[in-house]
């Protein structure tokens, strides 16, 4: 098919880069990174000095299905983070000066499963009690000040307990103001809005680490963590008619989460018979109340229409895993997980209709239900060298799952899964990493129970049948350093999708989250850093980053062939830093966009999109009384978020095009003012 060629292009290019990269650069890659290379950043944490490694990507995945997923590309002093740890949050919670050196590995040849691409591991050292702390106050047009942005973590060591703690308030203040047109098949614009958008959150949060050796080879990790999530948003819109087919009205909507949620993991690794054998426990809990409420006022003020939906959701999580690696008399490694997990959400739902003058309860179908899952895998993973040159892990495993909704017959089925990781590296500056993969997805039960979105009115069926979708993976990674901070990679990927999840038609007009048979996607990503210090821009840093995609699935309406339903189209971030050498200073800025594909559901299409780039600049002061000082304006010229939807007479299939509604939504200048310090 020609929406092939596409992909091809992009694979010749990325094979050209690779066998011409000239070998005038040929230089020894940069494995381990001692404090030295970070002075210029005058770095606090490790998290500091992870984001300034040339051509490393923090990965995370704090939400992979179940412990076995092989977890973020971070290695604490050669062991893997517990649970589903926050990365980021546990990386700033290590000093800078606590640092030893960042060793960057290939995850391939690590006996971690699932591991793949570049590996930072981070060793360090005990200073005794240290800490960091960070307050970033936010100044927004039309918005109250952010004052309550704030960070503090302490670390310490005693004896054979090492600690690390953190509280903090992770604060955000957003808004947004602009018109919306609704305009008809034939062009006419039969009516405009003027609208108005608040939204606040504030994450106050607390982190308990626990690493304890009580003997030579005995490992054991404790993490604690409790945050509350206070979610509180308003949009108000001003409608004139400018037609009879428009209406003169005033709607708020209001919508608001109080939410708190719990984690607690724990590990313990210790030696039996030839290897290791190490016990895995998490649990996470969240109680989740909600309210969004759609009011209606004529232009007297008089409420004429409206509704509120509430909604209660208690979910939790409970995973057991055990692992036993061992390695032969060749130096091979061998690890057999073993994984039990139980999942569960319950939902309490109401609505209530405006009627008469007063809110009056209405019955609805499948939105207060529970849904619980039981699941268990087994896996087998191999490590080797083949040679020198050559790595190779490869793991096979089969996953069981039962699903069951209350008041329906629970469904199970078993899904083979694995991996083959395979690197090469001619030489020392040059890796090529292929990667195939048989992955099974995360599966979201909030899409099983129905819900409904009082705004646009629409109701969402729920779907009892919907399972996890599957994919075949497959990648072929380029990574190159040319020394002296100058690095590139390039990783062209291809994805076969079974049981795609996808907005699809229940019976005549019913709209609900479902599974299409196949689909597929396919893209690259690309990613490059430059010194300056080679060409003699001592103190300069270039850094690029370019992912682009395209996909296909028969519209589960229409039976026409589209892109996935609000798949990511293209994403580039362009960024420069110049650390003014002999001084403290450093400045610098960037500019990123993104695009995505149409959003598709039964009777609408919605397309999202930003006027234009979004640009920022930044100066920072490195050592203002001992602490860190950062400035940085974001926004620059005016960019606007853009959404377009389009109403159809009937379902997508059977009507035609009705009318369109554009919206563009200004969100001003944006200032960030961060101090930051250690002790």
């Amino acid at each position: 098919m020609n929406y092939f060629s596409k992909p091809h292009l992009a694979a010749t290019v990325a094979l050209g880069l690779i066998f011409t990269a000239p070998a005038v650069y040929a230089q020894t890659i940069q494995d381990v990174f001692e404090p030295e290379f970070f002075e210029q950043y005058a770095p606090q944490n490790a998290l500091d000095m992870i984001e300034q490694i040339p051509g490393f990507q923090l990965q995370v995945a704090d939400n992979r299905r179940g412990l076995g997923q092989g977890g973020a590309n971070i290695l604490i002093n050669g062991e893997r983070l517990t649970g589903k740890s926050d990365v980021g949050s546990q990386l700033s919670r290590i000093v800078a000066d606590n640092v030893v050196k960042i060793e960057i590995k290939d995850g391939a040849s690590l006996d971690i499963p699932g591991l793949s691409g570049q590996v930072a591991n981070i060793v360090t050292k005990n200073t005794g009690v240290t800490g960091t702390w960070s307050w970033a106050p936010q100044f927004r047009e039309r918005q109250r000040i952010n004052l309550n942005h704030i960070h503090l973590t302490v670390s310490g060591e005693k004896g054979n307990l090492s600690y690390s703690a953190e509280i903090r308030n992770e604060a955000q203040r957003n808004g947004d103001w602009g018109p919306e047109t609704l305009t008809a098949a034939d062009g006419t614009v039969f009516e405009i809005r003027d609208e108005l958008g608040r939204y606040n959150f504030d994450g106050p949060g607390a982190v308990l680490d626990l690493n304890w050796k009580p003997k030579e080879d005995h490992v054991g990790n404790l993490n604690l963590e409790y945050n509350k999530q206070n979610f509180a948003s308003l949009e108000r819109s001003n409608r004139r008619a400018l037609t009879p087919r428009g209406r003169d009205l005033e709607t708020v909507f209001t919508g608001g989460e109080d939410e708190w949620n719990a984690k607690i993991g724990a590990d313990y690794e210790f030696p039996v018979g030839p290897g290791k054998l190490k016990a895995i426990g998490y649990y996470r809990a969240e109680h989740s109340p909600t309210r969004n409420k759609f009011s209606v006022f004529d232009l007297t003020g008089e409420q004429i229409g409206g509704s509120i939906f509430d909604r209660v959701a208690d979910e939790g999580e409970a995973i057991l895993r055990g692992e036993y690696s061992w390695s032969n008399a060749k130096g091979q490694d061998w690890t057999f997980g073993a994984e039990g997990v139980f999942n569960f959400l319950d939902i309490e739902s109401e609505l209530q209709v405006f009627n008469d003058g007063e809110f009056i309860e209405e019955a609805i179908d499948g939105a207060t239900s529970r849904v619980e899952e039981r699941r268990t895998e087994a896996t087998l993973t191999h490590n080797r060298a083949l040679s020198p040159k050559w790595d190779l892990q490869v793991s096979a495993g089969v996953e069981y799952s039962e699903i069951q909704q209350e008041g329906e017959e629970a469904r199970d089925y078993i899904r083979p899964k694995g991996f083959l990781l395979a690197t090469y590296k001619p030489d020392e500056k040059t890796a090529v990493r292929f990667r195939a993969e048989r992955e099974v997805g995360q599966l979201s039960f909030f899409d099983i129970i129905a819900s409904i979105d009082v705004v646009d009115g629409i109701d969402r069926a729920g779907n009892s049948n919907l399972v996890p979708s599957q994919r075949w993976i497959g990648s072929l990674e380029y990574d190159r350093d040319f020394g002296q901070g100058f690095t590139i990679n390039i990783n062209p990927y291809f994805q076969l999708i079974s049981d795609l999840v996808d907005r699809i038609p229940i019976g005549d007009d019913g709209d609900a989250v479902g599974n299409v048979d196949n689909a597929i996607r396919y893209g690259i990503d690309f990613n490059t850093s430059i010194k300056g210090d080679r060409w003699g821009w001592t103190g300069t840093q270039f850094d690029l980053d370019l992912e682009w995609r395209d996909s296909r699935v028969d519209d589960p309406v229409t039976g026409e062939s589209r892109q996935l339903s609000r798949d990511k189209k293209t994403f580039w971030h362009a960024r420069a830093r110049y650390d003014v050498p002999k001084t403290e200073w450093a400045i610098g800025g960037g500019v990123r966009e993104f695009a995505d594909y149409k959003g598709f559901r039964l009777f609408t299409t919605d397309d999202p999109t930003l006027e234009r780039p979004i640009t920022y600049a930044f100066v920072e002061h490195k050592d203002v009384f001992g602490m860190r000082i950062r400035v940085e304006l974001t926004n620059l010229i005016d960019s606007k978020e853009e959404f377009t939807r389009e109403f159809f007479t009937d379902r997508r299939d059977r009507g035609v095009l009705d009318f369109t509604e554009f919206q563009s939504r200004a969100f001003g200048p944006i200032l960030d003012i961060e101090f930051s310090g250690t002790f």
